[in-house]
């Protein structure tokens, strides 16, 4: 079956992440359903793959606008479409690709979303006061502490092994995105965590020996599970509406360049495949820019004392 064969070949040959196999294969199953019902024609049947036209594809591209769906979001169904059909056209089971001309609308980028330092200190203190001497606290801790001082993405955090934490180093080795590999140093804080956490397992009999994070039974973390928690400790510190695992990402990735980090060394510690990813946090340290720049630059100086006149 051709989503059988696609599926492999976004994991071995492509080598995306799981998230993203798993949503394209979500937008194909989609762009199926709706070519079976308006067009009697089966996305993954090898005989009648071949009759799906452009047409037939941007019909379903304007039934997702008409249902609201966000640009973004129509954006990466296309990219999901594309994918596949550039597959069958190298695999030989199309003679033309259908979605080589459909147009992606634009989409700005959005800001990352971070919580200020002052936030951030605020939630650190929040979680050392409320330690009750659990292991799931100390799991948290460490897990919060981790998030923000390494900066790594939830799926990361959760596939995390024992062995690719070297507390004696001070660093994690991180296995990412298409899994490329990165090593990312960690300071007394989280040192500190970490250990505290291994500890509390130990005391309670926990095994720590695959997976780095666990459950009180020796499970690893599952995807919800890190999202509420981080969820709960930011909704105690901040208004922000999203709060993610991921906001804790923006904000080290934001701090670090507030205090004169090199982008292209964020971009390292980050795991960007290009320099372009990294670069939209320059645009949250505008205003701080603007500061340093008045403080600092000799004429912006003077503009600033006329102006006191």
């Amino acid at each position: 079956m051709l989503r059988t064969a696609f599926a492999s070949y976004l994991k071995h040959l492509k080598r995306a992440s799981e998230n993203t196999q798993q949503a394209y294969l979500r937008d194909l199953d989609q762009l199926g359903a709706f070519l079976q019902e308006k067009h009697s024609t089966p996305l993954f049947d090898e005989a009648s793959v071949k009759d799906i036209t452009h047409r037939m594809l941007r019909t379903w591209i304007s039934a997702l606008r008409e249902h609201d769906c966000t640009p973004r979001t129509v954006a990466r169904k296309m990219s999901a479409v594309r994918t596949y059909f550039k597959y069958l056209k190298s695999e030989g089971k199309v003679a033309a690709n259908p979605a080589s001309r459909l147009h992606i609308q634009q989409k700005g980028r959005s800001l990352p979303v971070f919580l200020q330092e002052a936030e951030t200190q605020t939630l650190f203190t929040e979680i050392e006061e409320t330690d009750d001497g659990s292991f799931a606290h100390a799991r948290n801790q460490a897990l919060i502490e981790l998030l923000y001082g390494c900066g790594l993405r939830r799926a990361e955090v959760i596939g995390l092994k024992a062995s690719q934490v070297d507390l004696a180093a001070n660093q994690v080795s991180v296995l990412g995105k298409g899994n490329k590999q990165r090593i990312v140093p960690f300071g007394k804080k989280v040192h500190d965590s970490l250990q505290h956490y291994l500890r509390v397992a130990n005391e309670k009999a926990i095994p720590v020996e695959t997976h780095f994070f666990v459950l009180e039974n020796g499970l690893p973390l599952y995807p919800n599970l890190v999202y509420r928690v981080v969820n709960k400790y930011l909704g105690q510190v901040s208004s922000l509406k999203k709060r993610s695992p991921h906001v804790l990402r923006h904000t080290f990735a934001t701090h670090l360049l507030d205090h004169g980090a090199d982008l292209n060394a964020i971009k390292e510690l980050l795991g960007h495949a290009g320099l372009a990813a990294t670069q939209v946090y320059t645009h949250n340290s505008i205003a701080k820019l603007k500061s340093v720049h008045e403080k600092a630059h000799p004429r912006a100086e003077q503009k600033v004392n006329r102006d006191k006149l």
